[in-house]
């Protein structure tokens, strides 16, 4: 058992944990969760970024705004108050299904 002395202060020591058992036994979960975690890439990210910018490129199905009216859909042209728009909806719902809902796909190999 360890026991802090005047040069030592560890946070806790093993008899808060209950003994090593159940410390072992967590030390195990936690490697095997860690393990299955580098076998499996986590894509759901990617795909909301790419889904978003497909979505959301200016002048390809929806232009806000537009050069003759506010809304403009699939007029295949652009300004830069239009990039600034959709970059802003953009970022906003990337940080939305990203850290607001945690959108996530694993792919293992």
């Amino acid at each position: 058992m360890l026991r802090p002395n005047k040069q030592q202060s560890p946070i806790l020591c093993f008899e808060d944990l209950g003994g090593g058992l159940p410390f072992l036994f967590a030390e195990h979960l936690m490697s095997t969760a860690r393990k299955a975690r580098e076998k499996m890439s986590d894509w759901g990210p990617v795909f909301v970024a790419v889904v978003l910018f497909i979505l959301l490129t200016p002048g390809l199905l929806i232009q806000m705004p537009g050069h003759q009216r506010y809304i403009e859909f699939g007029n295949f042209k652009t300004s830069g108050v239009s990039i600034l728009v959709h970059s802003i909806l953009y970022f906003a719902l990337i940080c939305i299904f990203l850290l607001a809902v945690g959108v996530h796909m694993y792919v293992g190999s």
